[in-house]
């Protein structure tokens, strides 16, 4: 039996999955994937309403709702009250993200992505939704803006971080879900960071369109290809395929509150 599978992060959007859909779902049934988040933060506002409309179109696709740090600086008081007052309580949206800091690129002045990144954490707790937390290079403001917050459901997407990190959101509650970076050559830290996270606690994903997993690397990436990134880690774990992938199914799900 085909082990299930919840691709917990997604940007089914994005127009080389949004324009292959039927495909895109064949292919993650076939692999096992039931579930998946699309993420209403992928390109500012428009992205909000793109994903709502995925997610009340497909029964086995929820979405978020939120801004991404790189668009930071567009997320006046109107977007983020429309945010609030359109998508935060629907049903349909799972989760407030994804949200946070990215001192890598640095899209928006980091004042103003922490003081987004602050309401939020604040909505999020308001609303009684969990956080999808994106951080690139902003370890230790990611981590003092959540201590501050007192937020306490949220899942670090797409780790790249320090074990110091994982063991830190760990001891605030969080979550932990990687992505095909595993699999890559550079991934062996990540992946024995996954190999440690307790069981209840870590989640995997696509981030579909980006990092598909080896031995797809390099192409576009899709929620079928979750399947590659939850074989590695279930084998540096010791575990079997099909039960590391029915105890992420179970997490994602308790998770997302679906």
């Amino acid at each position: 039996m085909t082990p299930r599978l919840f691709d917990t992060h997604a940007h089914l959007d994005f127009p080389k999955l949004r324009d292959d859909l039927d495909g895109v779902f064949a292919r993650a049934r076939e692999a096992g994937v039931e579930r998946i988040v699309t993420i209403g933060a992928s390109d500012g506002l428009e992205s909000n309403y793109r994903a709502l409309e995925l997610a009340r179109a497909h029964d086995h696709v929820g979405c978020t709702a939120g801004i991404h740090p790189h668009d930071a600086a567009m997320c006046d008081d109107e977007v983020y009250q429309t945010i609030a007052g359109e998508f935060a309580e629907l049903e349909e949206v799972l989760a407030i993200g994804e949200i946070g800091l990215d001192y890598y690129y640095d899209k928006a002045p980091r004042e103003v992505q922490k003081a987004v990144f602050r309401q939020f954490l604040q909505l999020s707790e308001a609303v009684d939704k969990p956080v999808v937390i994106h951080s690139r290079d902003a370890e230790e403001d990611t981590l003092e803006l959540l201590r501050e917050s007192g937020v306490r459901r949220g899942v670090l997407h797409c780790f790249t971080g320090s074990r110091e990190m994982a063991e830190a959101a760990l001891e605030l509650g969080f979550h932990i879900s990687f992505t095909g970076i595993v699999t890559f050559k550079n991934g062996a830290d990540l992946l024995a960071i996954a190999r440690d996270t307790p069981a209840d606690r870590i989640m995997v994903e696509t981030d579909a369109p980006f990092l598909a997993p080896v031995p797809r690397r390099g192409k576009t990436n899709e929620p079928a290809y979750v399947a590659h990134t939850a074989a590695a880690i279930a084998e540096a774990r010791g575990e079997s395929l099909e039960d590391f992938a029915e105890q992420t199914y179970q997490n994602a799900c308790e998770f997302y509150g679906w």
